[in-house]
Parts: C-alpha cells; sequence; structure tokens
C-alpha cells in the first residue's frame, strides 16, 4: 500500500508536469500579442518550475511523454498564433479550464490518500513508514487551483 500511494503521488506531480509543459510552449508562442498571454506564460512558468524543483526533491524524473507534449504545445501555439485573437482567448480559456479540472481531480484523489493514510496510521496507533501524499504536493495543488479559479473568474 505504501508503494502505490507514493507511486501515485508522484504520477500526479510528473503529469501535471508535462501538462504544464505543453500549455508553456503553447503561451511562447502565442503570447506575443497581448497583456494577458504574458501574464499567462509567466504563470504557468512559475507552476513548471515549482513541478520541476518538487520532481529534483523527490528524485522522480519527468514523464516519459513530456517533451512530446512541449513540442505539441509549441506547434498549437503557431497555429493558435495565425488564428483571430477571440478563437485564441477560446482556446486559452478551455486550456485554463482543462487543467483546471485535472487538478482538481488529482487533488481530490491525494487528499483521500492522505486520509486513510491518517485513518490506518490512528487504527494501528503507529506511523506508516511513509509520508505520501506530502503536505508540499497538497498545498502546492491548492494553490494552483485557486490561481486557475482566480483566472477563470476573471474571464466568465
Amino acid at each position: 500500500m505504501a508503494v502505490d500511494i507514493k507511486k501515485r503521488t508522484e504520477y500526479f506531480i510528473r503529469d501535471l508536469h508535462a501538462r504544464e509543459s505543453m500549455r508553456l510552449g503553447c503561451y511562447r508562442q502565442i503570447g506575443k500579442r497581448e497583456r494577458k498571454e504574458i501574464e499567462l506564460r509567466e504563470r504557468k512558468a512559475r507552476h513548471e518550475a515549482f513541478l520541476k524543483d518538487l520532481l529534483r526533491k523527490r528524485g522522480v524524473s519527468p514523464i516519459w511523454y513530456a517533451r512530446i507534449f512541449y513540442i505539441f504545445g509549441h506547434i498549437f501555439g503557431l497555429i493558435a498564433s495565425r488564428l483571430p485573437q477571440n478563437w485564441v482567448s477560446w482556446f486559452e480559456d478551455l486550456l485554463e479550464f482543462w487543467i483546471l479540472m485535472r487538478y482538481k481531480k488529482y487533488l481530490k484523489e491525494m487528499t483521500l490518500d492522505a486520509a486513510m493514510r491518517s485513518m490506518i496510521e490512528s487504527v494501528q496507533l503507529k506511523r506508516l513508514p511513509h509520508n505520501e501524499p506530502a503536505e508540499d504536493a497538497i498545498r502546492l495543488f491548492e494553490s494552483y487551483i485557486q490561481e486557475q479559479e482566480l483566472s477563470l473568474s476573471r474571464v466568465f
């Protein structure tokens, strides 16, 4: 059980790192027209840096498709940079909503894993040999969700 929760938490972090890489690649291409896109690019770069740091601290390498997502992000960004501005805005809002749903799903599963770990520890009256999902990952996901919701609330 300890290994499964740890691997699942690491998968969540690795998967979100890949998705943030894709979005960062996309915003590097589109982000030349408007202040909003520049802010999005800066936020995505910050998110990717935090996730990369979390991977480094845990000694985990990025997921295999992270580089492919990053390249696809650049391709989507190049295509979107030639589209009308209202289409690009719709595309950005869709990406924001998509990643928000992913963050919420992963946060819910990590919170349930943490509650399960706490319940097992209280029943056994001893601490488990692992501390997964760690509080740093849960807090990081919560802060990202707040940022995403704030960004989407400006749109809708």
